[in-house]
């Protein structure tokens, strides 16, 4: 008898694409999809997306795998996600959901900074420092401007969830980001929006990753009715799981359109460090992230900027032939600010050390670079130099170059898992797998299913790392050297 195919859905919901995934029991992916979502800009920091197109997103792709892929419905047991963190999102019952706001969205500092001066004490409980892009900084701007009542969610999965099983909720990975949770008790804070002074909204039930949150109800995206949906998890703690990250000693970067350092903590840190504290799957333990607004946006720009035509292997070969240390030529990656170890909204980019011999593939060569010092700068400052190999996940992993290029500034291994891409959509399957009993415990999953990728390996070339050590040394003096320079 032919034994039956037994999936899970995931889904990540990001913030340029919806990715999903359908994952078999031996932890290996079955099919994949990806639908591109728009950002909507405006005046005054405002950056916002239709939650509707998070739905159409989900929908397409299951409609490619049960229509034009003929993959049977009965085979999905469960469905998870992974999503953007630190958004505000209003239902309210059938209306139609308004735009969400999204974490960048930098609209709120007024109110972040009456948060900051008449409750002082919430960076203490919550563990993070509120500002502009604190969900409940946003809240409080919205009270203000005449927004009506309504239950807020906090991160796009939790959007779809609710349009897949009616239930409002989040998880404690994601609360631990809005400004309103006790990250001891993982419990919202007492009369939070009260004190910020937007109690007509309704804060959703706090659920752990792995909780059920509801079951499919009728046809919705033509997933099976009654099927476990679980909360899962910001996006954050999906990749912390994703790259194996349980435990202290452990660390991962992710670089996408922005990126970040984590670690797992036993006790929460200070929020005067610019470091943010999420809760972790784990329970009882927490992630520290220092977080870079700084990281494949930048290396966007650089392509549009000096290969706008080429495709981005060919961008990719021309960095990697250009010379090491770019002749002599620094970059500062600052282009949006930065908010670790460097706290400056303000703070922008910089060249350094243009020569008659500098070549536009030094310029392209030094963007890499500095992103890299970048990076190291921001673990030396969260977890100290030199502390084993450096998991490198996210998109950014797919330049080869910066992969390379990293190695040689950091002298450490690289290794960029399998399917790096994807990696917060198939961490984020743990809570699936725990739930159905596919594996005891997430400790289990990661021996299982993580420990046993085929992970590629970049070897730091060490005629390299001595220029690039001289290179860092006078990086770290840039910023301090312009800090106080403002030309606009």
């Amino acid at each position: 008898m032919k034994k039956k195919m037994e999936l899970i859905a995931v889904f990540d919901i990001g913030t340029s694409a919806v990715k999903g995934l359908l994952i078999k029991k031996d932890g290996s992916i079955y099919t994949e999809g990806a639908k591109t979502v728009q950002t909507f800009k405006g005046e005054n920091g405002k950056m916002e997306q239709d939650p509707e197109e998070w739905w159409s997103g989900i929908r397409e792709i299951t409609d490619s795998w049960f229509e034009r892929h003929a993959i049977p419905r009965e085979a999905i047991q469960a469905v998870t996600f992974s999503g953007q963190m630190e958004d505000v999102i209003l239902i309210r019952g059938n209306e139609t959901t308004k735009r969400a706001i999204l974490y960048s969205d930098m609209r709120a500092g007024e109110e972040a900074g009456w948060i900051r001066r008449h409750h002082p004490y919430l960076e203490d409980v919550t563990a993070n420092t509120i500002a502009p892009s604190t969900p409940l900084a946003k809240l409080r701007w919205l009270a203000h401007h005449g927004e009506k009542a309504g239950t807020v969610v906090f991160s796009a999965k939790d959007y779809i969830i609710y349009k897949l099983t009616g239930s409002l909720v989040t998880d404690t990975v994601t609360g631990a980001t809005t400004g309103a949770m006790d990250i001891h008790s993982k419990s919202w804070y007492p009369d939070i929006l009260q004190k910020a002074g937007c109690p007509h909204f309704s804060l959703p039930e706090l659920l752990a990753p792995e909780a059920v949150a509801g079951y499919v109800a009728g046809n919705s995206c033509g997933l099976p009715a009654g099927i476990p949906v679980m909360c899962g998890a910001g996006d954050a703690g999906a990749s912390t799981m994703g790259a194996g990250a349980l435990q202290e000693g452990d660390s991962y970067y992710y670089i996408g359109t922005t990126g970040w350092a984590a670690v797992p903590a036993a006790e929460p840190a200070s929020s005067s460090t610019g470091v943010f504290t999420l809760a972790h799957l784990l329970p009882q333990h927490y992630i520290s992230i220092a977080p870079l607004l700084n990281a494949g946006n930048v290396l966007d720009w650089a392509k549009q900027t000096y290969m706008p035509d080429a495709g981005y292997h060919a961008f990719d070969e021309t960095i990697n032939a250009a010379r090491p240390g770019a002749g002599g030529l620094l970059f500062l990656p600052y282009l949006h600010g930065e908010r670790f170890p460097v706290q400056d909204k303000k703070a922008a980019g910089l060249f350094y050390g243009i020569r008659p011999d500098t070549t536009a593939s030094d310029f392209m060569r030094a963007v890499v670079e500095g992103l890299c010092y970048s990076l190291r700068h921001v673990a030396d400052s969260l977890i100290g130099s030199g502390k084993g190999d450096i998991t490198l996940i996210g998109g950014g992993t797919k330049s080869r170059a910066w992969c390379q290029v990293l190695a040689d500034v950091t002298g450490q291994t690289v290794r960029v898992p399998e399917n790096s891409e994807y990696l917060p959509a198939f961490g984020i399957s743990a809570t699936a797998f725990y739930q159905l009993g596919w594996s005891p415990d997430y400790h289990t999953f990661a021996a299982d299913f993580l420990k046993k990728r085929n992970d590629a390996m970049y070897q730091p070339h060490l005629e390299n790392c001595e220029l690039y050590e001289n290179g860092y040394a006078a990086y770290l003096k840039l910023y301090p050297a312009v800090e106080t320079l403002s030309l606009i």
